[in-house]
């Protein structure tokens, strides 16, 4: 069962990483910042845990002046 766990936990990382790696490189913050809360909405539909995370972690890789 924990295995389990890891393993998607492993993945949706993995997932989360990419996705942010990718949103860094756009040049339009609204559209970066647009498709990481698509990102979140689809996390928590899914029902993981650690959304808020990847949601963090993602708006801050697109590097928007607040």
């Amino acid at each position: 069962m924990f295995k389990r766990n890891r393993f998607a936990v492993a993945a949706a990382f993995c997932f989360g990483l990419a996705f942010s790696f990718a949103a860094f490189a756009q040049q339009d913050c609204q559209s970066c910042n647009d498709a990481c809360y698509e990102q979140y909405e689809q996390c928590n539909s899914d029902g993981y845990p650690f959304c808020k995370a990847t949601l963090r972690a993602c708006t801050k890789a697109c590097g928007c002046q607040v």
